[in-house]
């Protein structure tokens, strides 16, 4: 009989017997995390969990390849012939083959997982790529229509949905999903236009930061309605969003600099000053992200102060 076992570093290793050697049988075939009682375990024809780690079938791979493959033809075809942003094409390819459509996409969680890592470093861009020179040609007139751009559509969509007869909870809730401006999604379409760091770039990224914060408070808020909401939990996110955006983004562009290169930087060598920027930004994100999730704000902000803390860093930026 021949008994085939799956671990990490080999596709399969094969085992052959002359005789009808049972617990020999039933011990390799409990290592390749099946029943030893007849299941064959994770080999060539299914996916799953044994006890040598995770085993991915032909079929998931095949298919994840043409999916990689199927994103980047959509987005060239995108940018060249239909002449929009490549993110267009990709969105549409995820929609066409994912859950809501051809559902073909095997493990869709983990696209997600990839795609919110993705979303992190874009924010985590949008911070480093601020540009502070700019932002002060912009000036309180351009605040100001960052917050009009914010606040129009959530009260547009308010009225709407109020017109239409729906009750208050789901205007508010219309509202607020016509509020937030994707800064991942903002951030890819600057970067291919080459104008991230133009005063209407900037004028772009403050608003989406501005934006989702806005929608994040309404959103937070709608819990009230229910009537079982205490002053805390209606107070919280707000001072929360607020006191990071305000007193994080201030320490973060003009203390927290200044305290690592008295400290830290002035021990680096110049050579090594961009790893270390680095791996401090990297800890910092670690520290904001859970600061800011668990303070009832979005974690995304906490990633976008941490980029912010290294907006001045010209390591970081030739990197």
């Amino acid at each position: 009989m021949v008994l085939n076992v799956s671990c990490f570093s080999c596709s399969s290793i094969n085992f052959d017997y002359n005789g009808p050697l049972e617990e020999e049988e039933d011990y390799y075939r409990s290592l390749a995390g099946g029943d030893a009682k007849g299941d064959d375990g994770h080999g060539d024809d299914g996916g799953g969990h044994g006890e040598f780690g995770v085993h991915i079938t032909y079929e998931d791979l095949y298919a994840a390849m043409i999916f990689f493959t199927a994103i980047y033809v959509a987005g060239v075809f995108a940018s060249r012939v239909l002449k929009m942003p490549s993110l267009v094409g990709e969105i549409f390819a995820g929609i066409i083959l994912g859950p809501p459509l051809a559902d073909y996409i095997p493990n869709p969680e983990a696209f997600v997982l990839l795609g919110e890592i993705g979303l992190i470093l874009l924010v985590l861009e949008a911070g480093i790529d601020i540009d502070l020179s700019t932002l002060s040609l912009i000036g309180t007139r351009g605040i100001i229509i960052a917050i009009i751009g914010s606040i129009a559509p959530i009260a547009i969509a308010l009225a709407i949905a109020f017109a239409l007869g729906f009750d208050t909870k789901a205007s508010i809730a219309a509202g607020a999903t016509f509020g937030p401006t994707s800064l991942g999604i903002a951030m890819n379409i600057l970067r291919q236009g080459k104008i991230v760091n133009t005063p209407v770039g900037q004028l772009i990224v403050s608003a989406a930061v501005i934006d989702d914060m806005i929608a994040l408070i309404i959103l937070s808020q709608l819990s009230a309605l229910e009537g079982d909401a205490t002053v805390a939990q209606i107070v919280a996110p707000i001072v929360s969003a607020l006191g990071f955006l305000i007193v994080g983004g201030y320490i973060a562009v003009f203390i927290f600099p200044k305290l690592i290169n008295a400290t830290i930087m002035k021990k680096v060598p110049q050579e090594q000053k961009g790893k270390a920027e680095m791996i401090i930004m990297f800890a910092l994100i670690l520290a904001l992200m859970p600061a800011t999730y668990y303070a009832k704000a979005s974690f995304l902000m906490g990633v976008f102060i941490a980029g912010l803390a290294f907006c001045r860093s010209h390591d970081l930026h030739r990197k």
